[in-house]
């Protein structure tokens, strides 16, 4: 009997370990065979980083089982190879990981997620088996923040720092910078561009962009030369000879102007790539002008209409189209705006907030110069309501007139860059009766790449090594060689008394 009970006994223990390990096999994502873990930081490009465990015990490991952990932000994923890659922010490598049918996907709440929902550029909480480097579960960091799609930011490269909104954040000395699921730098990022920023606490680890940019290169528009272009909401600016604008990538009805004449076509801009018009087919017409009577408050302003000082107490005649009008008095703050002339006859109203203070007065006269010596604008569209997307460390009141019937205006107000047209009067003829007279000014080089053709805002410059009259403020630069893939950078240029110089990257061959 006792034979006969110990037999039993050892079958029931035989029958429950069998039971215990078949529920070990079979359990779910979350189990964790080790218990017991220990930090690590040591592994090597490609080899998975974590934690690991202490006990040299051999383990058997079953589905959602896993040996080590990590906190790091997700580079790649290869669907034909059903790999994710991995950058490490403590050792700072990439490590990959495979993935099947066990393995789980999380949003930071416990919502059970699918792969197509996880992007390059997460936050991501893993476990896994090192050995084996496969993958047990991917949750998104609950420790981690979002920030989408946003134009409302500056970056400022010096100080490590972005201003997103109202906050600023610390940018991670190992910050990955995304575009289309692939890696990027920070360079390939201008200031127009909408970009989604990831973070923990108060430091941004990865930005991707959502929407980037393209080129728009102008063909046959000689007769437009120093008329106006306008690209959808995003950009107004002068049309100078030769051209290559950066354009945030989409479908645009452009909209270009000269002479009383005006074509309408439409472009499709994508991401890194050069789209052109040919404006060679439009048939000018004999210039149709109009009448606008002003009347500015205070009756000391001055009105200047496309850099020429104007009498705002007679009525002034001009060609149908876009027009740039200046006004601004002393105390007064100064106003910008794009007159679309488009009838017979209009009258305009125009009155001046006043300044308060001596202080104020001072920082808006600095503006104004800045405004009138910048050689861009982004604008919105006349007669259209709409803010526009460029940044600049400094910008005047901006906005776009169409004269309507009877002699009604409709107005919007953008902030941004205005386009170089000066604000005052110059007599030619005083001019070139002057002798030995030098004009001096500071100037900004771009050293390098040598041999691309550079465009400051859109305008074409020169070949490098070049330079142009120094403008403070955020400016594009676009580098184009044939045969080159085409490159924008936002560049700051400051308000010191000296020269200032650039070098960029040599452009990369396209494919």
């Amino acid at each position: 009997m006792i034979c006969r009970a110990g037999f039993l006994k050892s079958k029931y223990a035989a029958k429950a370990a069998l039971a215990v390990a078949a529920v070990l096999l079979l359990t779910g994502c979350g189990i964790s065979l080790t218990p017991e873990k220990s930090p690590v930081i040591n592994g090597e490009e490609g080899e998975a980083v974590g934690e690991k465990p202490t006990s040299s015990a051999p383990i058997v490991y079953g589905p959602g089982s896993y040996d080590s952990a990590d906190t790091p932000i997700l580079v790649s994923k290869d669907d034909e190879n059903k790999t994710l890659t991995f950058y490490n922010l403590d050792v700072e490598r990439n490590y990959t990981l495979e993935y099947d049918g066990t393995t789980c996907f999380y949003d930071k709440y416990g919502n059970t997620l699918s792969l197509d929902q996880i992007e390059p550029g997460d936050i991501v909480d893993v476990k896994f088996i090192k050995e084996k480097k496969r993958l047990s579960e991917v949750r998104l960091s609950k420790d981690s923040w979002t920030i989408k799609e946003t134009d409302r930011y500056s970056m400022d490269e010096i100080k490590k720092e972005v201003t997103i909104g109202e906050d600023v954040y610390k940018v991670a000395s190992d910050c990955v910078y995304f575009s289309e699921g692939s890696r990027i730098t920070e360079s390939d990022i201008i200031s127009t561009d909408k970009l989604t920023f990831k973070g923990i606490g108060n430091k941004v680890y990865s930005v991707s962009v959502e929407k980037g940019h393209g080129y728009l290169r102008l063909t046959g528009h000689q007769g437009f030369i120093d008329g106006w272009i306008e690209i959808g909401y995003s950009v107004i600016q002068k049309v100078t000879e030769d051209m290559l604008i950066t354009v945030p990538e989409g479908k645009y009805q452009v909209i270009i102007s000269a002479a009383g004449t005006t074509a309408e076509k439409s472009v499709v801009i994508n991401r890194n790539s050069e789209s052109s018009l040919d404006f060679s087919d439009v048939v000018f017409a004999k210039p149709k002008t109009g009448t606008v009577l002003f009347s500015v408050n205070p009756n000391t302003a001055k009105l200047y209409i496309d850099g020429e000082q104007k009498s705002a107490s007679e009525s002034i005649e001009l060609t149908y189209g876009l027009h740039q009008l200046i006004c601004k008095a002393e105390g007064y703050t100064t106003i910008t705006q794009y007159l679309n002339v488009g009838q017979p006859t209009a009258g305009i109203d125009i009155t001046l907030e006043k300044i308060d203070s001596e202080s104020e007065s001072d920082k808006d006269s600095s503006k104004e110069e800045t405004a009138s010596n910048n050689t861009s604008t982004q604008s919105t569209e006349s007669s259209s309501s709409s803010q526009g997307t460029g940044q600049s460390s400094q910008s005047s009141q901006s906005s776009s007139q169409s004269t309507g019937n009877n002699g009604n205006t409709e107005s919007t107000s953008s902030s941004g860059q205005t386009a170089e047209s000066g604000t005052g009067s110059t007599d030619s003829s005083n001019a070139s009766a002057t002798t030995d007279v030098t004009t001096t000014y500071y100037k900004v080089y771009i050293d390098s790449p040598a041999g691309a053709e550079v465009y400051l805002d859109g305008a074409y410059v020169g070949i490098a090594p070049c330079s142009f009259k120094k403008a403070s403020g955020l400016h594009i630069v676009t580098l184009s060689k044939t045969g080159y893939v085409t490159r924008s950078y936002t560049i700051s240029v400051d308000t010191d008394d000296k020269d200032v110089s650039f070098s960029f990257a040599d452009l990369v061959k396209e494919p």
